[in-house]
């Protein structure tokens, strides 16, 4: 059973006095998840560094500073997002890829941690004399397979070990004295062993850099990826995966006598479940299918779409009426595109135009892949705050908004 933590009644508030389709985030949820990671984790010198990427709205950044954490971000756009919500320095890392030397010098120039992607451009950056304070390197391992990042040797991502101990000589060569390692291989991953292997693994290439080069790894960050439950029979066991990774740990690097600290950029499970996207339903139709239309589309919310993934739906006026679960719908939006769909053969209760529905989960990776296809205009988003008010912290969009960056007569 999936329950909605935001009361009903805020819910119909918000959409009586501003429409639908919107986003809002629980952030109790939010915070909740937070204390989660980081006292699972306790074990280790820890810090998590949230994945802009997942929420990159800055009211939504600012719980995560309120909460003594970082932020990682891929972009100049995300630097300065983190910058809205109070971040600087080391409390930014800086994991882009296809990396400008442009983007280098304003991250560098800001502080952050600068994660590099290809190992290579650490001869660029010392070439144009933009010399990072703090260096790490991102190592695919060719070795590690998951259902949403695929094979580890297919993906863009990182660089091999060899060229990232090639880079480290260089920067021992350089006097540099410590460095950090990174490594993201896996993508809404529930599964513990499995974050036992690939850190065992990166544990054991740290060893390495740190016995060859005889320079210190002031960090480990093993990525992010832990999963949430979409399906309502889903168990995350955060403490079994950092089990896992605490016995890596322990086995490789503690008994060795290092003791190197680890970071995190959990993205997805911090704000993942908080979020929901409010949505009603505006035409049935019935063809070779039966089909429920919502005024919300892929442009809200594209995991569905992308990745055929699943996302609960509430019908929260069906179920008032008390009807049981009867139909099989396909929840579709109204873009010209036959993928724009929320569920498929859903097995829901008998729904009515006008009913309002809650799809779950959207708190991560939904509002933040929105998109203006076919002129859609992206919804707001609301913070239901742990005082229990309903904060609007982005309005609609607008045609004016939409049409901003247009110039030349028309």
């Amino acid at each position: 059973m999936k329950t909605i933590t935001i009361p009903e009644i805020k819910i119909r508030e918000t959409v009586k006095e501003y429409g639908t389709p919107f986003h809002i985030y629980d952030e109790q949820t939010i915070v909740d998840r937070l204390n989660n990671l980081i006292s699972s984790f306790s074990w280790a010198d820890f810090k998590e560094f949230f994945a802009i990427k997942a929420n990159p709205n800055p009211h939504v950044l600012k719980i995560m500073k309120e909460n003594n954490c970082g932020v990682d971000a891929a972009t100049v756009t995300e630097i300065k997002l983190a910058e809205m919500a109070g971040f600087s320095g080391e409390d930014i890392m800086f994991t882009s890829n296809l990396t400008t030397i442009d983007a280098y010098r304003y991250a560098v120039d800001k502080g952050c941690i600068i994660n590099i992607d290809w190992a290579a451009d650490i001869y660029e950056l010392f070439e144009n004399e933009i010399i990072p304070e703090n260096i790490c390197f991102r190592l695919n391992p060719g070795s590690i397979e998951n259902e949403i990042m695929g094979d580890s040797k297919e993906s863009k991502f990182g660089s091999t070990a060899e060229q990232i101990k090639e880079a480290v000589s260089f920067l021992a060569e350089q006097g540099i004295k410590s460095i950090g390692l990174h490594t993201m291989v896996v993508s809404n991953e529930n599964n513990a062993q499995i974050f036992g292997e690939y850190t065992e693994m990166l544990f054991e290439f740290a060893r390495e850099i740190i016995n060859e080069y005889k320079i210190e790894i002031d960090f480990i960050n093993i990525g992010g990826g832990v999963g949430i439950p979409y399906q309502p029979e889903d168990f995350v066991d955060l403490d079994a995966i950092s089990g896992a990774v605490n016995e890596a740990y322990d086995k490789v690097l503690k008994a060795n006598g290092l003791q190197p600290k680890i970071f995190m950029e959990s993205g997805r499970y911090i704000t993942g479940e908080s979020g929901y996207l409010i949505t009603e339903v505006i035409k049935k139709k019935e063809t070779y299918k039966k089909y429920l239309g919502v005024d919300a589309s892929m442009s809200d919310l594209m995991r569905p779409a992308m990745y055929r993934s699943y996302h609960h739906l509430t019908n929260i006026d069906a179920e008032a009426r008390g009807e049981e679960k009867s139909k099989e719908y396909d929840v579709v939006g109204s873009l010209c595109e036959n993928n724009d769909k929320f569920a498929i053969d859903r097995r829901l209760p008998k729904s009515k135009v006008e009913d309002l529905v809650v799809i779950h989960d959207t708190g991560a990776h939904g509002h933040s892949m929105g998109f203006n296809y076919n002129g859609m205009l992206r919804n707001g988003e609301f913070l239901y705050t742990t005082d229990g008010k309903v904060k609007q912290i982005r309005r609609d969009e607008t045609f004016e908004d939409y049409t901003t960056t247009v110039i030349g007569g028309y």
